[in-house]
């Protein structure tokens, strides 16, 4: 990894650390507790085949080059059953566009990463900066759940071995039973990105 990458993406990891600290901080109702993927996800996510610094390989690669509008990666449909509404074009600590959803019951944000080319490498080699971590698995992509607090949680999920992309939300009000279970929402909403997505060619 180059110094540049590196510096990208710590300053990535210190940006979603403190926006996730901060709203914690400031939201008072309870959530539940996330739920615990099985060792059969985190063994299908998490492949013999790894990085030397343990990163699992992706066995079933998909295009998130191919929705160039982050905008665009739910649809309309998917959208309403998620209660995310007001779409704010944003861009990533590591200057690739995004995407925030804001209303009030809650912040919803989805960051592709199809330039840095270190794929879920780079988030393993910075997840000591992580206030906490936990492996995980999306529709056998390999994940990375981070930053999980009361009403917060972030995710990393490697779309292939070169691209990621990173889904973090922040709840005001529990006003779907799902939102109680933030880190669970989140990889429902990474999961639906997923069946968006072409196979990698």
């Amino acid at each position: 990894m180059n110094v540049t990458h590196a510096r990208r993406f710590s300053a990535a990891v210190v940006f979603l650390s403190s926006v996730v600290m901060a709203t914690a901080a400031c939201t008072s109702t309870t959530s539940g507790q996330p739920s615990t993927p099985t060792s059969a996800e985190i063994s299908a996510a998490t492949s013999t085949a790894a990085t030397d610094n343990g990163a699992p390989k992706v066995t079933s690669p998909k295009n998130l080059k191919a929705i160039t509008d982050p905008c665009q990666l739910l649809t309309p449909q998917q959208l309403q059953e998620l209660g995310a509404s007001g779409p704010r074009p944003d861009k990533s600590k590591w200057g690739e566009a995004s995407c925030t959803w804001r209303n009030d019951n809650l912040n919803l944000n989805v960051a592709p990463d199809t330039t840095q080319g270190q794929g879920m490498a780079a988030v393993y080699a910075h997840r000591k900066d992580f206030s906490n971590s936990e492996k995980t698995s999306v529709n056998g992509h390999p994940g990375l759940r981070v930053e999980k607090f009361s009403k917060t949680c972030g995710l990393y999920v490697g779309t292939s071995d070169t691209q990621l992309l990173l889904v973090d939300v922040a709840v005001l009000r529990d006003v779907k039973p799902e939102y109680r279970d933030h880190c669970a929402f989140i990889e429902k909403v990474a999961g639906m990105v997923l069946s968006n997505l072409p196979p990698a060619s």
